[in-house]
């Protein structure tokens, strides 16, 4: 009876969670998404605010939060509230037991998001280029550093992940060195980004940016390293590496966030056992009746969709010259390697929470037995029983929808001065897709100046 009574309970639980509605966490973005490609910043933050006090999706709501501010180009307001995000990621590392007996119980939904392992990394590389933005260089190098941590955490926690390297903040590393005049570690970081993009080839199909090769060849000319500089000349076919930085000039860095992030949406296999007849025995009118209901199994799983989008890159334009974006950071791809990097796990708790559920089926339909109930109640209470554990089973579908799909990079050497960049973005054979300009963009000499556009097109996917 004991655990009859306890089943019942657990019925009763899933119960409320049934009543609580079937959306899932990324069915609800479609109007935040509209309101990013009308680039209408504030009302997609009202949308946000709604989901302040949402005690389980806190770091969503700070990360989305956090991406829109720097949408609207306040970089310090965007990195109080990604700060805020990383303190709570750490807080939910060591992960509480009570949510993970309710996420065995009901779904891996009704745990608080702590951040996936590319998002953790991910929010460092955000702060770095807020920091970038409001000219705070050694600030940026102290959130650069931190991927370092970050990484090693992932690789320890998750063995076999492919994703043990970010490639984008080596690479920023290294320029925020170079600006220091800290040439050495600025070659240090370039190698580590080599590396990365080695690793980004083969498992995400990114091949190394062409500016990241002229910097190693550049670098390790000015640092003296000829058998280096001749490995690099002969690995990338360059004889002469591109000054980015002209003698008494300075540097834009224009820094492309290419539409929205894959989507996750959820996949649900669902099962049934046999339907039993009801029998009756004549001389107990109803203590021995079996409920002509089948055992309802369901096992919900995540998977990504992607955003449609037709910008493949950007040309940048400014007093007479010209360079287009190239692609640093594949965050569709990511997403989609760090998922598959967590499927067994989420399926085998998808398939446990299945047989548990199963369980309580069976052990609701006995106590039902066992009591001199109306036949009606018996059969009312294994109806709502399985339909709970059926409408309970969800996916995960939470992750940082605001990020971009990818970020790309261009970089153009410029006297001093005040200039006017105008932004091609641009689709397929070079059809420019809109135009934005940049007045009063100031270039100094022997500095870096960073200029970030997000683009989130105005079809959204819904």
């Amino acid at each position: 009876m004991a655990v009859s009574r306890a089943a019942c309970r657990v019925a009763l639980l899933l119960g409320t969670f049934v009543l609580a509605g079937c959306a899932t966490y990324s069915d609800s973005f479609g109007v935040i998404e509209h309101s990013l490609s009308s680039r209408k910043y504030d009302a997609a933050l009202q949308e946000i605010e709604k989901q302040a006090s949402s005690r389980t999706g806190r770091v969503l709501y700070l990360l989305d939060k956090g991406m829109v501010l720097r949408m609207k180009r306040d970089f310090a307001g965007s990195n109080l509230a990604l700060e805020a995000a990383k303190t709570e990621m750490e807080r939910l590392y060591a992960a509480s037991v009570s949510e993970n007996t309710l996420s065995f119980v009901v779904n891996d939904a009704t745990v608080s998001y702590a951040g996936d392992d590319y998002e953790q990394v991910l929010v460092h590389l955000y702060m770095a280029l807020n920091y970038l933005e409001l000219g705070q260089p050694d600030e940026a190098r102290v959130e650069a550093l931190q991927v370092d941590t970050r990484l090693r955490e992932i690789g320890e926690k998750i063995p076999g992940n492919k994703f043990t390297e970010d490639a984008l903040s080596r690479y920023l590393t290294g320029m925020i060195y170079e600006e220091l005049g800290e040439w050495s570690d600025a070659m240090i970081a370039y190698r580590k980004a080599y590396e990365a993009y080695k690793k980004y080839r083969v498992n995400y199909g990114l091949a190394m940016p062409d500016m990241l090769k002229h910097d190693l060849l550049r670098l390790a000319h000015r640092q003296g390293l000829a058998d280096e500089a001749a490995q690099y000349r002969q690995e990338f076919g360059i004889e002469t590496p591109h000054e980015v930085i002209r003698e008494q000039e300075g540097e834009l860095v224009f820094v492309l966030n290419n539409g929205l992030a894959p989507v996750k949406r959820e996949k649900i296999v669902g099962a049934t056992s046999p339907s039993h007849s009801v029998m009756a025995d004549p001389t107990t009118r109803y203590k021995q009746i079996t409920p002509a209901l089948p055992v309802v199994v369901n096992i919900a799983l995540p998977y990504h969709e992607s955003r449609p989008n037709n910008v493949l890159n950007a040309r940048v334009s400014v007093s007479g010259k010209q360079a287009y974006t190239q692609m640093m950071e594949d965050i569709d791809a990511l997403a989609r390697a760090s998922l598959d990097s967590r499927m067994p796990a989420i399926t085998a708790r998808s398939i446990a929470r299945a047989v548990s559920k199963v369980v309580m089926q069976q052990s609701v339909d006995r106590a039902g037995r066992n009591r001199d109930n109306d036949l009606a109640v018996e059969l009312l209470s294994s109806f709502v029983v399985r339909m709970a554990a059926a409408a309970t089973e969800r996916a995960d579908t939470r992750s940082w929808l605001t990020l971009p799909a990818n970020v790309q990079l261009a970089r153009l050497s410029l006297p001093p001065g005040s200039y006017t960049i105008t932004v091609d973005l641009l689709g397929a054979g070079e059809q420019v897709i809109a135009t934005q300009e940049y007045p009063g963009v100031a270039i100094s000499r022997n500095r870096k100046t960073y200029l970030t556009q997000h683009w989130v097109p105005n079809q959204p996917h819904h």
